[in-house]
């Protein structure tokens, strides 16, 4: 996985297809995650993401930076189909009770409250891209007023501000 720093979503979408079409269809690489506006994770073969750090300080595309990942996986694209598989079969077998509040995908960035369909969707994940950006702003949407980041650093918070700068979270150190 490569983290696309300062481009819109449609720019690290063509530098995906140009990396694509560099490494050939069987190496693809794709946005697995859409953290922030200006801030996007792809992931693929390797040789799609060589292709994506190196197309990316190409003038076409102008990236202000891209960071290779440390992760052990193609994961939130179609090279997770085998393991997508095994953990719907696993889901099918596994107990998920209705929750008290209506869960929201980052597949679809939407509320759902049906076991099944939360069943379905967790395997899901697996292939589709992280639509964190389109769930912050789905909370916020239904309103969220006040969030809390638990732990050290502040990445979630500084993400939540490129979403929306008047939203409140506050940093518990745990």
């Amino acid at each position: 996985m490569v983290s696309v720093i300062g481009l819109d979503k449609e720019k690290v979408a063509a530098l995906c297809e140009a990396a694509t079409a560099e490494v050939g269809a069987d190496k693809a690489i794709q946005i697995a995650n859409f953290l922030c506006p200006g801030n996007y994770a792809v992931s693929g073969s390797i040789e799609g993401c060589e292709a994506v750090e190196r197309l990316g300080k190409d003038p076409a595309f102008k990236a202000r930076m891209t960071v290779r990942l440390a992760v052990a996986g193609a994961f939130h694209t179609q090279y997770m189909a085998p393991a997508a598989a095994k953990l719907q079969e696993a889901l099918n077998n596994t107990a998920i009770s209705t929750p008290r509040i209506p869960v929201i995908s980052n597949v679809d960035a939407q509320p759902h409250s049906d076991p099944a369909v939360i069943k379905e969707i967790l395997a899901k994940q697996l292939t589709s891209p992280v639509q964190w950006e389109t769930s912050l702003q789905t909370l916020l949407g239904k309103g969220l007023s006040k969030s809390y980041e638990v732990g050290p650093g502040k990445v979630i918070a500084g993400i939540m501000k490129r979403i929306d700068k008047k939203a409140e979270i506050t940093n518990v150190i745990a």
